[in-house]
């Protein structure tokens, strides 16, 4: 199998898991407030709803060689930021999520996660790990970029709403897949240092 439709079908995967354990939650859960400061479960799914990525991957491939071709790359730009922006920007982002989910019933995000979304990333054809796609803030990136981060977002947040309300644990596939991303953001020898004990310096957090 090409490593596009592997990546794809992995991610179907994952947003039919979201959709089946957002169908089972009592309204109490659904309202519950997770991990993340100021977010309920309904925020999260919110957030993660991917309605930017098939968008993305539906326009035009851009000119030329990708700009970024890594995940790990595109967590090291934004990481770079200045903690004084970024917490602002946080801060945003989460009123942003909050106001979006307050308009967004359950039934309609279990659907796209379910099945519009998958049926729309599924008539995708032609692309590869390295076809370029354009970026709003990096230029263009790597499909294989965008889909590993992508596959990154919803292992982690869907780890947020496990904590929150329980759920299965995701796939192996899914998690080897974030630690790789993760691992790769900080310096090499840093981290090879840091995980085998031999200095204390930090090294994580690698994503805010």
């Amino acid at each position: 199998m090409a490593e596009f439709e592997q990546d794809r079908d992995l991610l179907i995967r994952l947003w039919r898991m979201w959709a089946k354990r957002a169908a089972e939650l009592s309204d109490a859960q659904w309202t519950t407030e997770t991990r993340l400061p100021g977010w309920t479960v309904r925020d999260v799914y919110v957030h993660v709803t991917p309605d930017v990525l098939i968008a993305m991957l539906a326009a035009p491939a851009a000119d030329g060689d990708a700009e970024v071709t890594s995940a790990a790359e595109m967590l090291r730009v934004f990481n770079a930021a200045d903690p004084a922006t970024t917490e602002p920007m946080h801060a945003q982002l989460a009123e942003m999520v909050r106001q979006a989910a307050a308009d967004v019933g359950r039934d309609d995000i279990v659907e796209r996660f379910d099945s519009e979304l998958p049926d729309a990333f599924e008539r995708l054809s032609g692309l590869t790990r390295a076809t370029a796609i354009p970026h709003p803030i990096l230029g263009s990136v790597a499909l294989g970029a965008f889909l590993d981060m992508a596959i990154l977002e919803a292992t982690i947040h869907w780890l947020d709403v496990v904590d929150a309300v329980g759920g299965p644990e995701p796939e192996t596939m899914a998690l080897e897949r974030a630690r790789d991303v993760l691992a790769a953001v900080p310096d090499p020898r840093a981290f090879v240092e840091a995980a085998s004990g031999r200095t204390t310096a930090p090294v994580l957090p690698v994503m805010r």
